[in-house]
């Protein structure tokens, strides 16, 4: 590595790569928050090496949320980034494993993007990891996109909370989109799948924690529940789990 520095005339893309197949990325956990590290020494437009993917995905595991500051990407290499985690895989209505979203100058129907949500927990078998990758970020709250570490909000539940999810499932359907009607179901433009279940109380199957596993946006009720139940039962885990502590 001495030696290539030297040769001025090395392009500089060559020594990036090298530098990066040496020298370990740095990962910081963020202050003030159980969730989510900042990663920084990486250019995602390159073939990482085996080594530095493998320390990824287990710094993923460790603190839950990467954040990757200043790279400038095209969509092939979101594609390859994302398949260091998993294999990419669309979500329902896309044909590839990449969706564009708009926060503004857009049709006023919220979707399930713009409530509280996990991707893709509608499907029998969850989706994994989701990359989220900002092109053009507006200025004010239009730009914010918050994430909450629900395996640390699971490990702190109160006893009393504990004690009356234990053992529950929940009920999860793209169709609820929050509570608010999405057009092309009740005009009957498309037919509603049914509910899925899924524990309330799921182990993550990357690194094995326990999280809460539910969401306003596609969760509809309590599993054996009375509707009164359910919803007071929901609001006291949202409560809990969108606490500022838990999230980025």
């Amino acid at each position: 590595l001495a030696w290539v520095r030297g040769r001025r005339s090395w392009p500089a893309a060559v020594l990036s790569q090298l530098r990066e197949a040496f020298v370990p990325p740095s990962i910081t956990p963020f202050e003030g928050s159980c969730l989510g590290a900042e990663v920084s020494g990486v250019n995602l437009r390159d073939e990482l090496p085996l080594h530095i993917a493998t320390l990824l995905q287990s710094a993923l595991c460790e603190h839950g949320m990467l954040v990757f500051r200043r790279q400038e990407l095209r969509q092939t290499d979101v594609l390859r980034c994302a398949s260091l985690f998993g294999e990419p895989v669309p979500a329902k209505g896309q044909t590839v494993a990449l969706g564009i979203y708009r926060v503004k100058a857009r049709d006023r129907q919220p979707r399930g993007q713009d409530f509280w949500h996990s991707d893709n927990s509608y499907l029998p078998r969850p989706g994994g990891p989701t990359l989220l990758y900002a092109v053009d970020v507006p200025p004010g709250p239009h730009g914010d996109t918050l994430f909450a570490d629900a395996a640390a909000a699971a490990g702190e539940l109160p006893e009393a909370l504990r004690d009356r999810v234990e053992g529950c499932c929940a009920a999860h359907n793209i169709a609820h989109n929050g509570g608010v009607p999405l057009p092309e179901f009740s005009n009957g433009q498309q037919a509603e799948a049914p509910d899925v279940l899924h524990p309330v109380l799921r182990q993550n199957p990357l690194g094995g924690r326990e999280a809460l596993f539910i969401s306003p946006s596609y969760v509809r009720h309590i599993e054996g529940l009375k509707p009164r139940d359910s919803s007071a039962l929901l609001h006291d885990l949202y409560s809990h789990m969108l606490h500022p502590r838990y999230l980025y």
